[in-house]
């Protein structure tokens, strides 16, 4: 075992560890570095970013994981477009909707019902405070079944409307906490970058970069000693090296930035236990998947001005004849991201959510069974639907589900009997411990987005800075 002080100058400086180089890490570090501490950042993979990951294999750059700005009027993130000469485009465009039996037409007005039930959401939280939490599919099916102003075809069809919120917040309707569905829900616009994301990974890391020695890939940490009162050595995280031996690092204090399906696992100990009103919150608060499959064609055969494509199944009471018994695939709600209108790139990408998205990583990426098991879909999708497909290029898919590193999964949701204010509040009340955490499900403003987790870097640099007296 190898003993680690975190020092790059002076002995008298004050060190902290940094546990993860995802967002959030790399922003606490470089806050905590331009403060006068000594920094050094453990990242047990070989590389930066987290669930920022761009494919540059592919030509078109595509992000397998983060790939939008979301609540673009007040995102830190943003000044970064015009600095960094960043190419962005606003997906907020009129989507098309589509069911099995084509396109659902101007008149599809179920998707406006499961609308008018997220405003009606607000005003019933503010009358049942304490009310019980129904499921977002279980709720929306009481709202229109309550309502005397809709059609019984907009009554049967916007639950399966709804369902286009599954693919934002990573579950299931029949999972999502209906309290909380707005809370969750990104605000305000969205943007999509283009060329990668990882530039924003790269330029918040610069710091970290530039000072040999801080930054530590390939350490994979297995418990964290810490101290409430101080001592000699207040903090000791303990990590496996790239060469598997072990190395404890000591400092005055930790920022542990680890996914939220990490420290569900268990995968790191805390010696003593986290603050059980943290440990609470953080059960309180459950870890969603959303994946991708990026399909590449060589010739565009949907619609050349929708920002993107979105499927609605059939609903249980239509099914009996329903195509989606012989077509597994339009069983589920899809959103399809058109990359030609954004990008001029001839795919599109399929957000898939649970429990599809399981089925779909299973595969192990093999282009041919992907395109197989999606074909169904996309003739749904053909502007020509006279026309046959065009040939498949190539089709990717995501695997955060088999990333332990990421907690086999993407970002934190609320699913039925959660409340993620539990965590949001102890945070707050332990701000001046010696342990914080960062990332974004520690974000009340951010949860799921690369802005929240790159805030709570902030919080936890300028907590640990207060705490030992750097301000």
């Amino acid at each position: 075992m190898v003993n680690v002080s975190v020092t790059h100058g002076c002995n008298a400086r004050k060190k902290v560890v940094v546990v993860g180089a995802g967002i959030s890490g790399l922003c606490a570090a470089s806050n905590l570095l331009a403060k006068g501490f000594d920094v050094v950042v453990l990242e047990a993979r070989d590389r930066i970013g987290g669930r920022i990951l761009t494919d540059h294999e592919d030509a078109d750059n595509i992000d397998m994981g983060a790939a939008w700005m979301h609540g673009t009027s007040d995102n830190p993130l943003v000044k970064l477009i015009s600095k960094l000469k960043i190419d962005y485009y606003y997906d907020d465009g009129n989507p098309l909707y589509f069911t099995e039996f084509g396109p659902a037409g101007p008149n599809f007005k179920a998707k406006n019902v499961a609308d008018e039930f997220l405003d009606y959401l607000h005003y019933w939280i503010q009358k049942n405070p304490d009310g019980p939490d129904y499921s977002a599919e279980e709720h929306i099916r009481k709202f229109v079944g309550q309502h005397e102003l809709i059609t019984d075809d907009e009554r049967i069809w916007a639950p399966e409307a709804l369902r286009i919120v599954e693919s934002t917040l990573g579950l299931a309707l029949g999972e999502i906490s209906s309290r909380f569905l707005n809370e969750m829900l990104p605000p305000q616009r969205d943007l999509y970058v283009k060329g990668g994301y990882d530039r924003v990974v790269h330029h918040v890391a610069q710091p970290v970069r530039d000072l040999p020695g801080v930054l530590k890939l390939r350490h994979v940490v297995q418990n964290i000693e810490w101290s409430r009162s101080g001592g000699t050595s207040p903090v000791a995280v303990h990590a496996h090296g790239p060469d598997g031996k072990l190395v404890v690092f000591d400092g005055d204090a930790v920022v542990v930035t680890v996914p939220l399906g990490v420290l569900h696992q268990s995968k790191i100990l805390f010696e003593p236990s986290i603050p059980k009103s943290i440990a609470l919150g953080m059960s309180r608060n459950s870890y969603g998947t959303l994946g991708k499959v990026f399909i590449e064609f060589t010739d565009v055969f949907w619609s050349k001005q929708n920002d993107s494509l979105v499927y609605f199944p059939t609903p249980a009471t239509l099914d009996e004849d329903s195509e989606k018994n012989k077509y597994p695939v339009l069983s589920y709600s899809f959103t399809a991201t058109n990359l030609w209108v954004m990008t001029g790139a001839k795919k599109l990408c399929i957000l898939l959510s649970p429990p599809v998205v399981y089925e779909i990583q299973s595969m192990g990426g093999n282009p041919d069974e992907l395109f197989a098991y999606f074909e169904p879909l996309l003739e749904l999708f053909r502007s020509e639907p006279y026309k046959s497909l065009p040939k498949m290029v190539d089709a990717k898919v995501t695997s955060w589900t088999k990333d332990e590193f990421a907690g086999n999964g993407t970002y934190s949701t609320a699913k039925v009997g959660d409340d993620p204010r539990i965590l949001w509040d102890a945070l707050e009340a332990e701000k001046d411990l010696r342990l914080q955490f960062a990332g974004e499900h520690c974000s009340r403003t951010g949860a799921g987005c690369v802005h929240g987790a790159y805030e709570t870097g902030e919080v936890a640099a300028d907590n640990i800075s207060r705490m030992l007296g750097r301000e």
